[in-house]
């Protein structure tokens, strides 16, 4: 499983996704020094604010193309049926390409959290503001939780890929689940909030609040509040977060290990 996590890791790396990301990279450096440079005050936090939504959907982007180069293609060209020919159980092939997905994940939020990192650390040391952000442990916690998030969206990605018998469902329905499980938190407290509709509030909230049972709230695992102002951290949240990350990486992952065990590719 580890030789198949490894290849599945080159072909990641050698795909077009990886050229993509370095584009992507670059043109998110751009776009979040112009916009520090447009703010008239908090240029840093600006900049860092910017910088951390660009790497939400740029790594969502990948992490969506990663499972379909790696999976739904693979069923679909029927390549799979190559690999299943070897002495390798159906469910070792399957985590390997989790695993793979994950590690790609990683290293690419890293690459562009040190890019990031690199650029405020040079662009901090000639602009000084009163709360300047924690560059810090706190930065690499808030790169942590994104890596979590995506995990959650490659696993339901992944499960959508071992039923799917078009290759480009997994990556449209993976897209509409994270704007889901990312915007249900602040949709919720916006219903909650004094400004909504209360129309509104009676309509939808007893359809959200009935959702976390199925749907995570990955708006949980955005703690870049931590970094942007230098906050310290909440132990119990974030704890609960990631345990619940991981029970739906957990669960999703087992759900798709049965489905791809069962899985008739005759």
């Amino acid at each position: 499983m580890l030789e198949l996590t490894r290849l599945g890791i080159h072909m990641g790396l050698r795909g077009l996704g990886f050229r993509m990301l370095l584009l992507a990279t670059m043109a998110l450096l751009g776009m979040a020094l112009l916009a520090g440079n447009f703010s008239g005050r908090q240029q840093l936090t600006v900049t860092l604010d910017v910088a951390f939504s660009g790497m939400r959907v740029v790594l969502l982007l990948m992490a969506l193309v990663w499972v379909q180069d790696l999976l739904a293609r693979d069923i679909e060209r029927k390549s799979v049926y190559f690999v299943l020919a070897y002495p390798v159980a159906r469910w070792q092939f399957l985590l390997s390409r989790l695993f793979a997905v994950a590690g790609l994940c990683g290293m690419s939020l890293l690459f562009i959290g040190a890019a990031f990192w690199i650029l405020l650390y040079f662009f901090g040391s000639s602009y000084a503001q009163m709360r300047p952000p924690a560059l810090g442990w706190s930065y690499w916690l808030v790169l942590l939780g994104m890596w979590l998030d995506l995990l959650v969206i490659a696993a339901f990605a992944l499960l959508l890929a071992t039923v799917s018998t078009t290759p480009f469902l997994p990556f449209l329905l993976g897209l509409a689940f994270a704007l889901a499980a990312r915007g249900m938190g602040p949709t919720i407290d916006y219903l909650r909030g004094e400004r909504s509709d209360p129309l509104h509030e009676q309509f939808f909230s007893p359809l959200l609040k009935h959702a976390y049972v199925w749907l995570p709230d990955l708006s949980r695992l955005d703690w870049r509040v931590l970094s942007l102002y230098d906050i310290p951290p909440e132990p119990l949240a974030m704890v609960t977060a990631t345990l619940n990350a991981l029970a739906y990486i957990i669960a999703l992952t087992g759900l798709a290990t049965l489905v791809f065990q069962r899985r008739n590719f005759t």
